[in-house]
């Protein structure tokens, strides 16, 4: 039998009725909202008990109360705010900075109030931009308006000794930025450091912000590092939580130029069990029974021993394996084609995180070109028969498809060749490191 939890208080439930009509749409942004006797005479209580309602709301931040005219749904027209953006490529010679930019491109008026300080920065600040104790900063304090409305604070704090004789000390907007005029002055920023805090706002951001109660503020810390490590600029933004949303855009990022391929070594064993591991339950989780049984370490190790185990690393890492030999399984190949000089390629496993980037079709063109370095005439594999998506890409990657072999208690037998030396350059090319 379930247990019921304790009755909602009755300004909680006249809250609850209410955020639930906004959230509907039956108060929509700017509407006024009942007054507090309507309410009171509505739940046929006090109204001192539906003023503690509508508290809950204004401390959510859902409604504003502006006395004596009563209460209101708060409108939201969020700003979209792209960290990301400050290293993006500017005009030349810009009209306007880049807050001003994007809001007339979003058709709002936008305005910014600029003051100019040298003071002696706060301890995250100096720390941030390593300074020694006593040493001081400019700061350019902003405070962005959008349609009249304060929408967010943007104070940048810069070493004093790099920026005095600088434009950056005028109160004035910098068109093209005051990154351009830090590379300008010596101290191109190359990568920044971000930081992303959640919080309620202090008096004074509030007051600057104008925020009334139940609105919290995102600081956004930005840190800017030249090409030798040096910071040279630390961003403080203050974004009002119902004024924006923020907005990352990510990419997945390519290999390096020259992933290398090389022979595993008795410490790679565990390597290779983890990719064979990574890539069997990968097809587990997409309803395959393909290589659903443990990995054979003690083969593994024997073609380690062998020089035919080879590892694919991108930048140091490890991100594929492939094995090589020259062993025909008599299970699958006849006799006849077992006499022909061929390679065969076995396990033959890759990160998902660097999936789509064809190092597949990279392993197998390499495998290609050293089946023809050692005057083979094929390379060949034999696939699992019942993945028929593998065999569709193997096919599209230049393999005939010689036949399946149905042989007691072996789930592959699908057999593929192509000629060796053949390649197909669709991904990476890889170097070989001994």
């Amino acid at each position: 039998m379930a247990v019921s939890g304790r009755p909602r208080a009755l300004y909680q439930r006249i809250a609850d009725k209410i955020r639930t009509e906004i959230a509907q749409g039956m108060h929509g942004p700017g509407a006024r909202l009942p007054t507090e006797a309507e309410i009171a005479t509505e739940w046929n209580t006090t109204r001192s008990t539906a003023v503690q309602g509508l508290k809950v709301l204004v401390n959510e931040g859902l409604i504003i109360s502006d006395r004596p005219r009563g209460y209101f749904v708060r409108s939201r027209r969020p700003m979209v705010y792209r960290p990301q953006a400050e290293f993006s490529k500017r005009p030349l010679s810009p009209e306007m900075d880049a807050f001003l930019s994007q809001m007339t491109e979003d058709g709002r008026e936008a305005s910014q109030h600029i003051e100019v300080r040298v003071i002696t920065p706060s301890r995250e600040i100096r720390e941030r931009l390593r300074l020694p104790e006593g040493e001081l900063v400019a700061v350019r304090r902003r405070v962005r308006f959008v349609d009249g409305i304060p929408y967010n604070t943007n104070d940048s704090h810069f070493p004093l000794s790099r920026v005095q004789d600088s434009e950056i000390m005028n109160p004035d907007d910098i068109a093209r930025g005051a990154n351009t005029v830090l590379a300008e002055l010596g101290y191109e920023q190359v990568r920044a450091l971000d930081e992303i805090q959640i919080r309620m706002p202090t008096p004074d951001e509030a007051d600057r912000l104008q925020l009334g109660p139940g609105t919290p503020v995102a600081v956004h810390v930005c840190t800017g590092y030249t090409e030798d490590g040096t910071p040279v600029r630390s961003v403080v933004n203050v974004l009002p939580g119902d004024r924006h949303v923020i907005t990352y855009e990510r990419s997945r990022p390519s290999l390096g130029s020259d992933p290398v391929i090389r022979p595993a070594t008795e410490d790679d064993l565990g390597t290779v069990i983890d990719l064979w591991n990574h890539a069997a339950s990968w097809l587990r989780d997409r309803g395959s029974d393909q290589w659903q049984y443990p990995p054979r370490a003690e083969r593994i190790q024997e073609n380690i021993a062998a020089g035919e185990c080879w590892i694919v690393e991108d930048d140091g890492l490890p991100i594929a394996t492939v094995t090589v030999d020259e062993h025909a399984d008599s299970d699958f190949w006849r006799p006849d084609e077992a006499a022909e000089p061929a390679l065969y390629v076995h396990r033959m496993a890759v990160r998902r995180d660097v999936s789509g980037l064809e190092l597949g079709s990279a392993m197998l063109d390499w495998a290609s070109r050293l089946a023809a370095d050692q005057g083979k005439q094929w390379l060949r594999l034999d696939a699992w028969r019942d993945n028929g998506g593998l065999h569709d890409y193997y096919s599209s990657r230049g393999f005939t498809h010689v036949r399946t072999v149905e042989a007691t208690g072996r789930q592959s037998g699908a057999l593929f060749q192509r000629p060796a030396g053949e390649e197909r350059g669709i991904g990476p090319k890889l170097t070989l490191r001994g």
